[in-house]
Parts: C-alpha cells; sequence; structure tokens
C-alpha cells in the first residue's frame, strides 16, 4: 500500500461578535479573504479558507459571531466532522456566551485549541493565570494560546500545533485553492470593509452592493450602491465627494492587491 505523505485536517473558528475571527482566519490563510471591521455582524455567512503546502492543507471555517445559542451551536458540532476547534475569546470576557460554548464543548469529541486574543489589550498581566485556570475547569483544552491576531504576536505557533496533529489524509482541495468566495464576493467584501471604515453608524448597513463586470476580473469594474433615500446618497458622496473617492481609491488598491491586477472601479449610486 503507498504510504500517504499529505496531512489534510479541518478546522472551525468559533467565538463571539468582533473577537477577531476573520483577523486570524486572513492570517492563517495567508490572504484576506475575510471582512474585518469594529462594526457588529460583519460576518454572515460561514467563510472557508485554505492554507496550502506541499504536505499539510488545512481548511479553516470561519462563522458567524452571532451563533451563540445552544441549538444552533450543537447542530453545528454535532456530527464531529471538525479535527479542530479554535475557540476564541475577547481578553478575559466571559458570559452566557462563553458559557454555552463550554457546555456543548463537553458533549463532544472534538479537540478544542483555546485563543485568548487581544493580548495587547489586557494591561495587567496577573490577570491572565487565574483566568487560565477558570478556564480548564470549564473547558477540556487540548492547547491555549495567549495572542494578538491584529499585530500577529504569538500566533506563529498555532501552525505548528495544527499541523503536528493533522490527521494523514490526502488533500481534499486543488493546491490553487484559497477560499469559497467567489471572485464577486471578494470584490464586495472588500467595497463593504472601506464603505465601514469610512462612514459612520448605520448607513453601511443600509447599502446594497451590486458588483457588474463583462468577465471574471475585467480590467473594468462597475459597482453600484443601492440605498432608499436621497440623504444617504448624500452621505456616501460627502462633501466634495471626499467619501466616495476614499471608499473608491482604497478599495481599487484593495481589489488590485487580492487579484494582482490592475483594475479600474467605477461607482455609481442610485435610489431604490
Amino acid at each position: 500500500m503507498k504510504k500517504i505523505s499529505s496531512c489534510y485536517g479541518s478546522i472551525l473558528i468559533l467565538g463571539r461578535t468582533n473577537v477577531g475571527k476573520s483577523t486570524l482566519l486572513n492570517f492563517l490563510v495567508k490572504k484576506k479573504i475575510s471582512i474585518v471591521s469594529h462594526k457588529k455582524n460583519t460576518t454572515s455567512s460561514n467563510i472557508i479558507g485554505v492554507y496550502n503546502n506541499d504536505i499539510y492543507q488545512i481548511e479553516f471555517i470561519d462563522t458567524p459571531g452571532n451563533i451563540f445559542s445552544k441549538n444552533r451551536i450543537f447542530n453545528l458540532l454535532k456530527n464531529n466532522q471538525y479535527d479542530f476547534i479554535l475557540f476564541i475569546l475577547d481578553k478575559t470576557k466571559w458570559s452566557y456566551i462563553e458559557e454555552n460554548f463550554s457546555k456543548i464543548f463537553s458533549k463532544i469529541n472534538i479537540p478544542i485549541i483555546l485563543i485568548i486574543n487581544k493580548i495587547d489589550q489586557i494591561k495587567n498581566k496577573n490577570i491572565l493565570l487565574p483566568y487560565i485556570n477558570f478556564l480548564k475547569k470549564k473547558i477540556n483544552i487540548f492547547h491555549l494560546f495567549i495572542i494578538s491576531a491584529k499585530y500577529k504576536l504569538y500566533t506563529n505557533d498555532l501552525y505548528h500545533i495544527i499541523c503536528n496533529n493533522l490527521p494523514k489524509k490526502k488533500h481534499f482541495y486543488s493546491k490553487n485553492y484559497i477560499t469559497n468566495q467567489t471572485d464577486k464576493v471578494i470584490i464586495k467584501e472588500i467595497i463593504r470593509e472601506n464603505i465601514m471604515k469610512f462612514l459612520h453608524k448605520e448607513i453601511p448597513y443600509l447599502i446594497k452592493i451590486k458588483v457588474i463586470f463583462s468577465k471574471i476580473l475585467s480590467d473594468e469594474i462597475n459597482i453600484i450602491f443601492l440605498v432608499k433615500k436621497i440623504n444617504h446618497k448624500k452621505i456616501i458622496i460627502g462633501k466634495n465627494s471626499n467619501n466616495i473617492k476614499l471608499i473608491r481609491n482604497k478599495s481599487e488598491q484593495n481589489i488590485e492587491k487580492f487579484f494582482k491586477k490592475k483594475i479600474k472601479l467605477h461607482i455609481w449610486i442610485k435610489i431604490k
């Protein structure tokens, strides 16, 4: 029988909203495939990112931060189809959300890699040891990391633990596969992230984005923002068109960087 020299694993990323799941996913996949924002619920569906090298292939699944009811967590995990769970905590926050996760973890047979994120924001490091002792009583931890995903502090060791414990399997995806996101979705998410960066309050949630091009990754990409009110259109455009210029220019740069291709971005705003 031919010896399998490759390893493959599927890893689910869980945690509350704004805990840093998308930031960590982008780091692990070595590509920005998931929108990062301080605003709530920016990840609305499961996003798959795949890390590839000659030996190891790791499928990471980023989940929406609003999956924290016991039933939804249990339904997600009941088939034990994942090799690991990356459970991310926001500093030392612990509420009913984390409690629900911990109760479901006790009923499944999936190793838990626990990650305390945003270490850069914890000024008094003396609180960590009691907190870790508390966590060990709550969760059967396979391994624990204390990191800052945003600043890439203490993140590289994650690969060593994961890769050293992956099952020996043939790779599931092709070596060039990165994400389940289509080109249109990636473009839309890049633009949505910049809308959230340059506009405030509820406006980003009121914009529907349409991506139009004659062929995938054509040199010119046409974008339509659909809004309901003329006032929203004025806010998006901004004084002297400053807002829309910032959104367009930054989005254009991000899209070119992702696809490694020169493009021209055109944006129209229409009242729906």
